[in-house]
C-alpha cells in the first residue's frame, strides 16, 4: 500500500491537533543537503524551515532532536534551533535537559561489560569490531570521518559491505554489537576502494534503538504516545515512529524501498509532498494550522 499524504489524511490532521511533542530525524529531514537548515531539497538558499522552527517555538510547542550525530553536535544545534532535549547517537545517548548529565542506554549490555572509566564506545573498539570489520572486508570499509569524533557509545562507519556477513563477524565479539545500515551517502572524501556506492554504518550496543529511547523519554516525562509525533526519512526513524500516535515521512523517503518495507502494514504513517527540509516545513505548518482549529 502507498503511504497517504499529510495533508490528504484526515485522523493525521486530526491527530496533529493535541500533538504537543515531536521526534525529529536531522540528516534528510530537517537540514537539506550538505547539513544546511538555510537551504531548500535542493540546497537553494531558503529561509522556509527556519520560519517553520520559529512558528512551532512561538507556539510553545516542543520538539526533541534524534539523531545520529553525537552529544556534542547534537546539543549545539538543539541549543541553536531554540530546543532543549535530544536524542543522540541512534538512541544510546537521552539528554533530558541539554544542561544536566547524560543518560545512557546500554541495551543488552550487561551490567560489568565496561572497564573501569571506560565509555561504551571505547568498550566497542577494545573487543576488537573494528579490526574485525577492516580484516573481513578490507578497503570497502573505514571510519567516517570526521564525523566519528567525538563519540561515547557508537561507532560510525561508512563503506559498502554485506551487512548480514558484517554482522556475523560482529558476532564473534564478546559483547554484542549491532551494525546498522543508515542509508547512502555523498561523502567529499573517502579511501575506500572500489566502491561507487557508499553507505553509513552504525556499530550499536545490541538493543538500542530510537524507538526505545523514544519510549524512555515519554515514560519519564509523562507523555502518553497519542500526543507525539515523529518525523524522519530512514528505515531507523520508521522504526521510531512505532513509539508515537504519528509518523511522518519526508518525500525523498518514498524512494527508499527499506523505508516502505518497514512502513508497510503501519497505517498511523504519512508522507508530506516535499522532500528535506521543505518537507519539514510542510509539516510544521501543518501541525501550527491543525493545532489552531
Amino acid at each position: 500500500m502507498p503511504v497517504p499524504f499529510l495533508d490528504q489524511t484526515p485522523f493525521a490532521l486530526e491527530g496533529l491537533a493535541h500533538t504537543t511533542l515531536a521526534f525529529s530525524d536531522l540528516d534528510g529531514t530537517l537540514l537539506a543537503p550538505g547539513g544546511c537548515v538555510l537551504a531548500d531539497a535542493a540546497g537553494a538558499p531558503w529561509l522556509g524551515a527556519v520560519e517553520a522552527i520559529a512558528a512551532v517555538n512561538r507556539a510553545r510547542l516542543d520538539v526533541v532532536i534524534c539523531t545520529g550525530r553525537n552529544r556534542i553536535q547534537a546539543g549545539e544545534i538543539s541549543r541553536l534551533l531554540g530546543w532543549n532535549s535530544f536524542i543522540a547517537e541512534l538512541g544510546c545517548i537521552i539528554m533530558y535537559d541539554r544542561r544536566k548529565p547524560a543518560e545512557y542506554l546500554l541495551g543488552d549490555w550487561p551490567d560489568d561489560a565496561l572497564l573501569p572509566g571506560e565509555t561504551p564506545h571505547q568498550a566497542i573498539e577494545r573487543i576488537g569490531a573494528l579490526r574485525v570489520l577492516a580484516a573481513t572486508f578490507p578497503g570497502k570499509i573505514e571510519e567516517h570521518s570526521p564525523w566519528h569524533t567525538d563519540r561515547e557509545v557508537t561507532h560510525v562507519l561508512r563503506g559498502n559491505v554485506n551487512r548480514e556477513a558484517a554482522q556475523a563477524a560482529l558476532d564473534t565479539m564478546s559483547l554484542p554489537v549491532d551494525i546498522i545500515d543508515n542509508g547512502i551517502i555523498n561523502p567529499p572524501l573517502h579511501t575506500l576502494t572500489d566502491v561507487a556506492e557508499v553507505h553509513a554504518y552504525h556499530l550499536v550496543p545490541r538493543g538500542t534503538s530510537k524507538e526505545l529511547a523514544v519510549h524512555r523519554m515519554l515514560e519519564c516525562r509523562g507523555v502518553t504516545r497519542a500526543d507525539t509525533v515523529a518525523i524522519g526519512d530512514s528505515a531507523t526513524d520508521v522504526r521510531m515512529m512505532r513509539a508515537c500516535g504519528l509518523g511522518v515521512i519526508v518525500a525523498n523517503a518514498l524512494a527508499d524501498e527499506r523505508v516502505l518495507a518497514v512502513a508497510n502494514g503501519l497505517e498511523h504513517i504519512v508522507a508530506t509532498h516535499a522532500e528535506r527540509s521543505e518537507g519539514w516545513a510542510e509539516f510544521a505548518n501543518a501541525w501550527l494550522t491543525a493545532r489552531m482549529r
